[in-house]
């Protein structure tokens, strides 16, 4: 059953015909219909969770109830129509009201609230006409301006703009609805076509799709708009380097590095280009950058770990991969690599088969993982469990036919 809204009691007894929810809802699209001109505030009272939760029910009425009256007595001197959208939120419809006052009425509200009380609210406001919105979408809009107002804390007002939308997208991307956060993308740019941060973000939207003639026109004009955005330089060479060419893709990495040089992701990748190259030193040299400004990089270790590999620098490289494996516990493959390379160095044999053991409880179907973990079991005289593990790693399609007859041999013996 659903509960009541705190202080709806209070409220019913004071304000009767105050529209509610969905109520509020229908009000607006009658009333917008019929408007050529207005604006929509959305109220929300800030930090209403830590007030119900720390003072209780009955306070956050009394806080709930004095906002109402605070809008009700502004709306006997102005055109306003207002209600209650859900827990936390308010809503007023102004008709014939623009931009510029309906953000002094949200002023108001907050200045009046604040004679009476230590609580604030955030106001989001958005208008018609605003092209290219239709009416109805105007209350969604000033919930979105709402949304935009967290980034500025409490007690603030927030015209909608492009970076609501912009928000907005962010948010939908983070829920996994790509499409969606296009089309907001997309409205953010008609209404602001300069925005770079929306060029890039909507980039980035298209080359999670794999459309990257799309993404990359869409970074190539965020560039031209301001030629030193390194996120728009990193992310079209990122997307040049999924078509292949990674020699552009290089110049790209380079370019934003130069922009740059403290963003390890970018360093990272600039070494990703140069062992495709085969040019281990230079892949060392950025990963090395890489890793001191990395605060979550484990698999930057794993490829500093993996270049001391090729150059047959086995304790630099377990060193590379122990932190490799703090910044990520359950990489099986850095789990492995460390495992196999204690197993290597005769170092640290209990914690070598812990290691290569877990990688194959995370990716039991991986022969090599098996393999390393038999191996590990020879080497420690465990001559059943290396079977075993060699036995599975052969079915998986590792060479393991000299060591299951030596250790088959050995039996016999």
């Amino acid at each position: 059953m659903k509960q009541p809204l705190v202080g709806a009691n209070a409220l019913k007894q004071a304000f009767p015909q105050m529209p509610v929810g969905e109520e509020f809802q229908g009000f607006f699209d009658s009333s917008a219909t019929k408007g050529d001109r207005f604006a929509v505030l959305v109220i929300r009272i800030d930090d209403f969770d830590r007030t119900l939760k720390q003072l209780g029910e009955d306070i956050t009425s009394g806080v709930v109830v004095r906002l109402a009256r605070i809008i009700d007595g502004l709306s006997k001197t102005r055109s306003i129509e207002w209600g209650r959208l859900d827990q936390k939120r308010f809503a007023c419809f102004c008709p014939d009201t623009d931009e510029e006052a309906s953000v002094q009425l949200a002023k108001e509200i907050q200045r009046r609230l604040a004679l009476v009380g230590e609580e604030t609210v955030s106001v989001g406001v958005a208008v018609h006409p605003f092209w290219p919105f239709e009416k109805m979408t105007i209350l969604d809009n000033a919930q979105k301006a709402l949304d935009h107002a967290v980034f500025f804390g409490p007690n603030t007002v927030t015209p909608f703009d492009a970076v609501s939308l912009n928000i907005s997208a962010d948010k939908l991307y983070q829920y996994g609805d790509i499409d969606g956060a296009i089309e907001e993308f997309r409205r953010a740019l008609a209404v602001d076509l300069q925005n770079v941060n929306v060029r890039n973000s909507l980039g980035v939207c298209y080359g999670v799709q794999g459309k990257l003639d799309l993404a990359i026109d869409a970074f190539e004009t965020a560039i031209r708009l301001d030629p030193e955005d390194v996120m728009a330089t990193y992310n079209l060479g990122l997307a040049h380097f999924k078509q292949g060419d990674g020699q552009k893709a290089l110049s790209l990495f380079l370019k934003a590095h130069s922009l740059d040089g403290d963003n390890p992701e970018v360093a990272y990748q600039i070494a990703v280009c140069y062992r495709e190259k085969d040019q281990t030193e230079a892949a060392l040299e950025y990963l090395a950058k890489a890793a001191q400004n990395t605060r979550k990089g484990g698999h930057i270790f794993q490829a500093l770990g993996e270049c001391y590999l090729e150059k047959e620098m086995l304790k630099e490289a377990a060193k590379a991969y122990e932190k490799a494996i703090r910044h990520n516990p359950t990489d099986p493959k850095s789990l492995s690599d460390l495992g196999h390379l204690y197993g290597a160095l005769g170092e640290n044999m209990e914690i070598a088969i812990v290691l290569c053991r877990e990688s194959t409880r995370i990716d039991p179907n991986n022969g090599l993982y098996r393999y390393r973990l038999g191996k590990l079991y020879l080497q420690s005289k465990d001559y059943e469990n290396a079977l075993e593990q060699l036995k599975m790693a052969a079915e998986l399609g590792e060479d393991c036919s000299d060591l299951i007859r030596e250790i088959v041999n050995r039996e016999r013996k």
